[in-house]
């Protein structure tokens, strides 16, 4: 049964990847949506970590070549190192 709870379990990380890319992706549009805002440093950071791969907006577009290249930057552990330059506690 571990072999099975293992294989289910890659599969929800998997998931939950992809999950968080497109959170990452949407959240930082709406940021950028809202001029005059200033988002917190880490915030801000790991935005410009995501705007060097991902476009920011712009005109409508297939996305999914944009989320699979924001799934590989949390894969990689980009997106935590970038918020932990400017928040070095983080775990």
């Amino acid at each position: 049964m571990g072999w099975s709870a293992a294989r289910k379990l890659r599969i929800v990380v998997e998931n939950l990847s992809r999950i968080l890319a497109i959170e990452l992706v949407t959240s930082a549009r709406a940021i950028e949506f809202r001029e005059g805002l200033t988002p917190s440093p880490a915030t801000a950071r790991v935005i410009k970590e995501l705007r060097k791969t991902v476009p920011g907006v712009g005109p409508d577009r297939f996305l999914s070549p944009e989320l699979e290249a924001a799934t590989t930057l949390i894969n990689s552990g980009a997106v935590l190192a970038a918020a932990k330059e400017v928040v070095p506690t983080l775990t």
